[in-house]
């Protein structure tokens, strides 16, 4: 049977719409039909129910089982022919938390760049769920974020510790607080409860549930007046005349000597119900690690490592 076949069909098994996935993958929907009818035939089953939408049969699902695992020893093939033949090039694909590494991936992959030049890196921005599902289909070499799923298929090796803090300025503070501003700033500084400041306007997170589980797991109603996908912590004026905003000790140790003296950092003191999952290196056990891709686990290991130092 034709990879190419196993290829499309379990693309189409992504989408679960034949349409977009042959837009996708710039090929007629004909085409597509065709790899799809090729394998049913070949297998004597049916994959996908047509009616009352597209979905798997338990044929489909086994033999996209299958055609996943055929991906990856593809994939291992060439990654380990590229290390026999010591040709610095290739391509390395990694997934990435959007928040939380946003920081980092420039920074480790200026790095790794000095070292090889040569290989590609694609980065896929996902919520953690979707990295886990993307790495045991084996679309991703390795990703960098929160492991949620314990499967018995992935290496995880923890590299960073979370923690919560609120960024505001001292003009938004004395807004609010008046004449006791500089007394709360000053018991502020060893940890605050959200509650004592839920009066103040906040920043929102559309792509992480880290900013409204805050509020919410604390039994409070957050007073959200901007809401943005991907925030830009690391520039001045980030709505701080306006907003206070809730940040990860990941981007706080990044930003906070790069920003004026009147923008605050107060840690959070988080109530039990509140979820923070670590950051992680997660890899497939069955996926080869070629020689650069264990270089870029090494650079990420000690990155974070100068981070937790930095915070100690």
């Amino acid at each position: 049977m034709e990879t190419n076949s196993l290829h499309y069909f379990a693309e189409a098994a992504k989408d679960l719409n034949f349409t977009k996935t042959a837009k996708r993958l710039f090929i007629s929907q004909q085409n597509l039909s065709n790899h799809i009818a090729r394998l049913e035939e070949y297998y004597e089953v049916q994959l996908f129910e047509r009616k009352p939408r597209l979905a798997l049969t338990y044929a489909g699902e086994v033999v996209l089982t299958y055609a996943n695992s055929i991906k990856m020893q593809e994939d291992n093939v060439k990654n380990i022919l590229t290390d026999i033949k010591e040709k610095e090039k290739g391509t390395l694909k990694i997934g990435c938390s959007p928040i939380r590494t946003s920081i980092a991936m420039p920074i480790l992959a200026e790095t790794f760049a000095g070292k090889y030049p040569n290989i590609e890196l694609h980065f896929y921005h996902h919520h953690s769920d979707q990295l886990t599902e993307m790495m045991l289909t084996g679309d991703l070499d390795f990703t960098i974020s929160v492991d949620k799923i314990r499967h018995p298929n992935l290496i995880t090796t923890p590299l960073f510790t979370d923690t919560l803090y609120m960024m505001v300025s001292a003009e938004l503070l004395q807004q609010y607080f008046g004449a006791d501003t500089e007394a709360l700033i000053e018991k502020s500084r060893s940890g605050i409860y959200l509650k004592d400041f839920v009066s103040l306007p906040f920043v929102n997170v559309r792509s992480s549930a880290i900013f409204e589980d805050c509020f919410t797991c604390s039994g409070l109603q957050p007073n959200f007046i901007i809401t943005t996908t991907y925030p830009q912590f690391f520039l001045p004026n980030f709505y701080e005349k306006i907003a206070a905003s809730i940040v990860t000790r990941t981007i706080y140790l990044h930003i906070r000597g790069h920003l004026p003296a009147n923008i605050l950092f107060f840690p959070i003191i988080k109530s039990s119900a509140m979820p923070l999952h670590d950051i992680s290196f997660i890899r497939h056990r069955k996926k080869y690690l070629t020689q650069y891709g264990q270089y870029f686990l090494t650079l990420t290991e000690e990155y974070f490592r100068d981070l937790n130092e930095a915070w100690a």
